[in-house]
C-alpha cells in the first residue's frame, strides 16, 4: 500500500510539473497556430524573442495549487487546507474593474478572492467549547485595541483587532465601492457579517478613479499602503514617491534574492558609480520580468564617501531628479512615465504575454542639477564594462537608451 501511495505521489507531481510548463508550451502552440513542432534552438529563442510566451493565469495557479493539496493529503492523510472557501461577495463596480484586470492579463482577482481557504473552524471550535459570547468579546479586544492604540504600540492595536475579529467568526466577506467627495473618485470598502449577525465595516486602502483609471491611497503610501498604485486604464503598476521601500536603501542583495527566484523576477541590470557633491553616487537601471508584469526602473542613490560595501540610500527630497521612463518590445510602447521628479521612477505592465529581458529596450532621461554632476554620470556610462548604454546630452538632461 505504501508503495502504491508513493508512485500515485510520483505520477500527480509530474502531472502538476508538466502543467506548470504550460505556459511554454503554449507559446510554441501559439506562434505556429496549429499543433507544437520542433525547432532548433536558435529558432525557437527567435521565437520567444519576437513574441514572448503566455503569463501564467490565475487558474493555472489555482489548479497546481489544488492538486498539491490533494497529493499532500493523500501522501500525509492530513489537509493542511481547508476544505471550504470564504464566502465573498463582489459589487459590479469592483467586478468590473477586476473583469478588465483579467481580460488584459489573465489575473483573476475575485476568483483569488473566492479561493481564499476558510479558517474558521479552529474559532468555531473554541466558542462552542468555551460558550464564548463572540459579541462581548469582540469588544473586550477593541477596547485593549484602543488602550495600544493610545500608547502608540501598533503592533499590540492590530494583534487585538485580528483575534476580535478571527473569534467573532466571519461568514462572509462584501467588497464594494462607493463615492467619494470627489468626482469620479470611489473608495472600495470591505463588510464583514459575524456569525452572531452583527456587521463590521473596513477601509481597505483602495481608491479608484473612474475617469483616469488611477487605483492607489490618497496618503501617497500606495495601494493598500504597498508603495505601489496602479493604473487600469495603462495596466501598469509604479512605485510611489514616498513607499515605504524608500526607508531601506539599495543593495547588492537585494538583486541576489531576486534572481534566486528566477520564476518571480527575471530581469537584467546596471550600475553606474561616480562622485559628485562630496557623495558617492549610483544610478541604477533595471528591465525584465517582475511577477507577472514587464517593466523596468531607475533609482539614484548615494552615501558617504569611504563607505564600506554596497549599501546606499535612496536620493533624499532635497536630491530627487526630473526623470522619465519608457520600456518598449520592438515597437511596442509598455510603459511609459512621463517626466517627474523622484528618485526612483519604474513602471510594470501587466500583460498577457511575458518577454524576454533583453528584448525589451528601455529609454530614459534624467535631468542634472549641474554640470559637474552631468559629466559625472556620463563619465560612468562610458567606463561601464558592458558599453550597451547609449546616450545624448541637450543642455543637462541626458537621453540614454538600453
Amino acid at each position: 500500500m505504501k508503495l502504491t501511495k508513493k508512485i500515485v505521489s510520483l505520477i500527480m507531481a509530474i502531472v502538476i510539473g508538466l502543467t506548470a510548463c504550460l505556459p511554454v508550451f503554449a507559446a510554441t502552440t501559439e506562434i505556429q497556430g496549429t499543433r507544437p513542432q520542433l525547432y532548433s534552438i536558435s529558432e525557437y529563442k527567435k521565437m520567444l524573442w519576437d513574441n514572448g510566451y503566455p503569463v501564467f493565469t490565475t487558474q493555472q495557479f489555482l489548479q497546481i495549487s489544488r492538486a498539491l493539496t490533494m497529493v499532500i493529503r493523500f501522501v500525509t492523510g492530513r489537509c493542511l487546507v481547508p476544505p471550504e472557501y470564504c464566502d465573498v461577495v463582489v459589487d459590479e463596480f469592483v467586478t468590473a474593474a477586476c473583469d478588465h484586470i483579467l481580460e488584459n492579463s489573465g489575473l483573476d482577482i475575485v476568483s483569488l478572492f473566492k479561493s481564499i481557504p476558510s479558517m474558521n473552524e479552529p474559532a468555531e471550535l473554541i466558542v462552542e467549547t468555551f460558550e464564548v459570547d463572540t459579541t462581548a468579546f469582540r469588544e473586550q479586544m477593541y477596547d485593549k485595541r484602543d488602550e495600544y492604540h493610545q500608547q502608540g504600540n501598533s503592533t499590540m492595536e492590530k494583534l487585538c483587532h485580528f483575534i476580535g475579529v478571527y473569534m467573532s467568526v466571519v461568514e462572509t466577506y462584501t467588497i464594494y465601492a462607493v463615492p467619494t467627495d470627489t468626482e469620479n473618485l470611489y473608495q472600495v470598502r470591505m463588510e464583514i457579517t459575524f456569525k452572531d449577525g452583527t456587521k463590521e465595516d473596513f477601509n481597505p486602502g483602495v481608491y479608484i478613479n473612474s475617469e483616469t483609471g488611477w487605483c492607489g491611497k490618497t496618503d501617497g503610501k500606495g495601494l493598500m499602503g504597498i508603495g505601489f498604485d496602479f493604473n487600469l486604464t495603462e495596466m501598469m503598476v509604479y512605485a510611489t514617491l514616498d513607499c515605504w521601500m524608500r526607508d531601506f536603501g539599495f543593495c547588492v542583495m537585494y538583486d541576489i534574492a531576486a534572481n534566486s527566484m528566477p520564476l518571480l523576477w527575471h530581469y537584467v541590470t546596471r550600475r553606474f558609480k561616480f562622485d559628485y557633491n562630496g557623495l558617492e553616487w549610483m544610478i541604477q537601471i533595471w528591465k525584465g520580468n517582475y511577477l507577472i508584469t514587464n517593466g523596468g526602473e531607475v533609482g539614484v542613490y548615494n552615501r558617504a564617501p569611504g563607505s564600506f560595501g554596497t549599501f546606499y540610500e535612496c536620493a533624499t527630497d532635497d536630491q530627487l531628479l526630473e526623470m522619465s521612463l519608457q520600456i518598449y518590445h520592438g515597437e511596442d510602447l509598455l510603459v511609459n512615465q512621463e517626466p517627474q521628479m523622484h528618485w526612483w521612477v519604474n513602471g510594470f505592465q501587466m500583460s498577457d504575454r511575458m518577454y524576454i529581458p533583453d528584448s525589451l529596450t528601455m529609454k530614459f532621461t534624467i535631468v542634472m542639477p549641474d554640470e559637474e554632476m552631468l559629466n559625472a554620470f556620463c563619465k560612468a556610462i562610458d567606463e561601464n564594462y558592458r558599453h550597451d548604454v547609449t546616450y545624448t546630452v541637450e543642455g543637462l538632461k541626458v537621453s540614454a537608451v538600453w
